[in-house]
């Protein structure tokens, strides 16, 4: 995820996505609002696939995780995602000391 996503997504669906992230500022003309998009954004992403490795070994899933199954994928799979983590942020978003970032 340190890449942010950019070998396991298209060029055309990232830039989509990084549209998202920074249309998700916080108003303070900080990047908090992109960092923690991109963990909902994440979270969302890992679920997508939560079902596919629940049955797997540590190594299987590091090689999974490694080659995932987007090459295909298009603004419809981004945007489902997208979507996902903007349910996700907007759910937790109140929650006590949910992603607290420390100072």
């Amino acid at each position: 995820m340190n890449c942010l996503l950019m070998r396991e997504i298209s060029i055309k669906c990232v830039i989509r996505m990084w549209d998202t992230y920074l249309s998700e500022g916080d108003g303070s003309g900080t990047q908090v609002g992109f960092e923690l998009f991109h963990v909902y954004f994440c979270t969302a992403f890992l679920c997508k696939f939560s079902e596919e490795v629940r049955g797997m070994e540590f190594g299987e899933i590091m090689g999974f995780l490694q080659d995932l199954p987007t090459n295909g994928w298009g603004d419809e799979e981004v945007g489902m995602l997208l979507s996902q983590a903007f349910v996700l942020s907007s759910l937790f978003a109140d929650s006590d000391a949910h992603l607290n970032m420390a100072d």
